[in-house]
This record gives C-alpha cells, structure tokens and sequence, in this order.
C-alpha cells in the first residue's frame, strides 16, 4: 500500500513502555485500516519481508510477537512462523518467501546455543541474509563469538523489539545497509592478506635452546638511536655525528666502548627458540606438534574492527595436500647478572657504567632477538639478500614480521604463559612474573610469520 512508510513513521515507541507500544499499534492499525480506502494499493509499498520464529524446543513467543507487531506498523511484511521451529522448517521458509532478513527468539540459554546449530544449518543451506537474534539468554557478546561465526555472515543483536525495528529500518536503507552488514560481518580472513601461497618447508621442528658465543656480532645488531638516543639521551642522528667526528657523539661512543669491555668479560646472550606446526581457525592460531591432530597451544588473537581487518591469525596460510604452515616461537636474554653488577657499579658511584650497563643488555637482548630472526628467516629457506643494510633490517625490509605480546597487533600480555608452557624459558634463565612480564628485563619473546603480507598493525577501535 502506497503510504504505508509514511503513515508507519508516526509510530514511534523507544520511550513506551510495553503496554503503551501494545496500545499504540492498536490505534495505528485501526489508523491504518480507516486509511486503506484511501491508499493506492501496491506491494512495492511494503519496506521490507522479514520471516520470524521462535528456535526449536523453545515455547515462548510474547517476545517476538511484539516484535511481529511493531515491524508490520511501521510497513514490514512478516512471515510469523511461531514457535518451536526447527530449522529445516526455516530454510524452506526462506526458499518460498523470499525475505530480506530472518530473526530468531528465544528465552532459555538452551535456546540460546540451539540459535547457533539453527545459524549453521541456514549457512549449509546456502542462506546468506542478515540474522537478527533477540531473547533473554542472548548478549551481544555471545551473538558476535558463537552465532555468527557460526553463520558467517551478518548477525544483529536485537535486545529489543526497538532495536530489531531500528536495525531492519538500516538494513533496508539502500544508505546504511552496506556498512551495517558489512560491520556485523564476522571476518574470517583480512581481504588483506592473500592465502593462495605455497607453504614454505622449514629445516628443523625441534626446540634450540643456545649460548650465543658471539657478543660483539650480536652486538652489530644493536640499532644506535635506542642505544645511544633513547637511552642514553643523545639527540641528533648518532651515526651522522659519530661520522663527522662530532665530539659530542665521539665521547659518548668511547664511553660505551668501555661499559662494552666490560660486559664482554661476563655478559651472557643466550636463546630458545621452535618452529611449530600451525593452524589458523578465524582469529585461533592452533600450534601442534610433528603430524599431531591435536594442539599443543592456541592463542585466541584479536581483530581490527574497522579498517583492513587484520588478524595475525591471517598470516598463517590454510593447510594443502596434508601439509600445514608453521611459525617460529622464541624467547631471549642478555639479562643474566645485569642487575647486581649494575648495582655494584652504582653504589660504587660509577653511574654512567651503572646506567651503561643496563642500557646495553636490553639493547642487547633486542638485538639478539633481530639476529636470530634473521637466522630464523634462513633456515625457513628465504635468507635477507647479501646487500641488505643493517639500517634496513631495524626497519624490518625483509620477508614476514615478528610480533611480541603486549604490543598493538597481540595485546594480551597474559598470552604469554602460553609461550612459556611451549619453549620452558626458564631453561635460559628467564621467568614469568605475576603479571606476565619478564625477569630479567633485558629479554624479549616474540612470534615469527614468514607470510610476505604481514604488516604492524593495531586492533584497538581507532586501527
């Protein structure tokens, strides 16, 4: 009916209470039906089908009969299944009506997980249109982490009879519906990161656990702004003022060198590290042992909400041919000591030594983890070219990424004690705090992707 829209603007109940909104459609379909004689009848008029249903082996219906009420006064055809509807019933629905949306109710918890076989059964069947949930035992959260992954497509959580009006008002404006179903879309993988890449071998599976010998090679590593600028507070480009002799710059390195002499009589870098086999599963990355169905570990990784979607779960490629990808997990450590020498020195009043000291082993231990990346990056079979620049190296210009907890893309620092149930770092020294951060300080743990694709990113609101 030609009008229907207009005239079902005049209904509106977000501040009803529900008596009132049961009243209130009352006088409008009376409205409505005084109306007709007057309106030039058309179905195009109708903003939208829904077909509605209460879940298998649930009874309640009060719920969404409200919500019949008030999508058919504001111009909605409604296909009112009723109640205990299995979801064979649903899809057969769906193939005779034909609707833009289905919605489902249910009071119990038990109706709440029935809500997720319903969504799988509809996703088998090849049924792609926005779901709209409502009932008590449903939440926002458990719609977004179990039914609509479960759906894999959009999912709208409607904690009211309002809310479902609102969110089909948005559904069938051409303006908004895109980014509503695009937002309420679970994303399994970004569009990002590509998954038709052949799995690269790796040379070894078993746990290294290493005393590295070398301190002034791993020293090379050290990348000169966060030793000599963040640390010890030089400003300016270091390597251009050491260059040019600036006296300045000349001194500080000299004195360096000497907390260097020093530590070269005790310091120790040492390392454990592991390549696992791995799946990803939407935002889990599953870890397993040699050929193992079942995973060792799983982190459960967050996702951007806007922007590219990124997960580091994407960087894994999906399993071909029996074979799976891997990622290396590794912890290292230049800490061993670091902290009584540098309080000796300190109380000794050698302050720039104290300081020197602690500087250097955090510096140390970052530059250990950059040069068994690199050491990584060749035994997955793509070593750095011979003509790579250590400067391109600090700005990670070669193939994957490595990724530590507590940073943007894997936030959770908690996650960490599963790194430690997997590699047993305290075989070099290194312990897990209470709140999951490292003792000693100069350590740094992190994940390796080999996946050209991966990038730093965020997952906060604002990515």
């Amino acid at each position: 009916m030609a009008g229907m829209s207009e005239v079902g603007r005049l209904f509106n109940a977000n501040e009803l209470i529900v008596a009132e909104v049961l009243q209130s459609a009352e006088a409008m379909k009376a409205a409505v039906s005084h109306l007709e004689q007057f309106m030039e009848k058309a179905d195009t008029a109708k903003r939208g089908k829904i077909v509605l249903a209460t879940v298998k082996g649930d009874v309640h219906d009060i719920g969404k009969n409200l919500v019949e009420i008030i999508l058919k006064n504001n111009g909605y055809d409604v296909v009112n299944l009723g109640i205990k509807v299995p979801p064979e019933e649903l899809i057969k629905a769906f193939q005779q009506h034909k609707p833009d949306a289905i919605g489902l109710s249910g009071l119990l918890v038990k109706s709440a997980q029935q809500m997720v076989i319903t969504a799988n059964d509809l996703k088998d069947a090849g049924i792609e249109i926005p779901l709209l949930v409502g009932g008590a035992a449903l939440s926002g959260k458990f719609t977004q982490q179990k039914i609509a992954p479960s759906y894999g497509n959009a999912v709208c959580y409607a904690k009211d009879a309002m809310t479902g009006l609102r969110l089909m008002n948005e559904l069938m404006d051409p303006a908004t519906r895109e980014t509503v179903v695009r937002e309420l879309t679970p994303v399994t993988r970004s569009p990002k990161v590509r998954a038709d890449l052949p799995i690269q071998p790796v040379a070894h599976l078993d746990r290294k656990v290493r005393l590295v010998p070398d301190l002034r090679e791993v020293w090379s590593y050290i990348h000169p702004f966060m030793l000599f600028g963040r640390h010890l507070g030089f400003r300016g480009d270091f390597e251009k003022h050491l260059a040019a002799r600036d006296p300045k710059a000349v001194e500080l390195f000299e004195s360096m060198e000497e907390v260097k002499t020093d530590a070269a009589k005790w310091m120790k870098v040492k390392a454990v590290w592991q390549f696992f086999e791995t799946e990803a599963a939407g935002e889990a990355l599953h870890l397993f042992a040699p050929g193992a169905k079942e995973p060792l570990h799983t982190w459960n990784f967050k996702r951007q909400k806007i922007g590219d979607r990124l997960c580091l779960s994407d960087y894994i490629l999906p399993a071909k041919d029996g074979k799976r990808d891997h990622v290396a997990v590794f912890v290292v450590t230049a800490g061993e000591g670091v902290r009584e020498r540098a309080e000796a020195a300190k109380g000794s009043g050698y302050y720039f030594l104290s300081h020197g000291l602690q500087s250097l082993a955090i510096e140390a231990a970052e530059a250990c983890a950059e040069w068994l990346h690199r050491r990584i990056r060749e035994d997955w079979g793509f070593p750095d070219a011979a003509e790579m620049t250590m400067a391109q190296r600090f700005t990670s210009r070669y193939r994957g990424k490595r990724y530590s907890f507590g940073y943007p893309a894997c936030p959770d620092l908690e996650d960490q004690a599963g790194l430690w149930k997997l590699l047993r770092p305290e075989d070099i020294g290194v312990q897990l705090t209470e709140g999951f951060m490292m003792d000693p300080e100069a350590s740094v743990s992190a994940l390796a992707f080999q996946h050209p694709d991966c990038s730093y990113f965020s997952v906060g609101d604002d990515a």
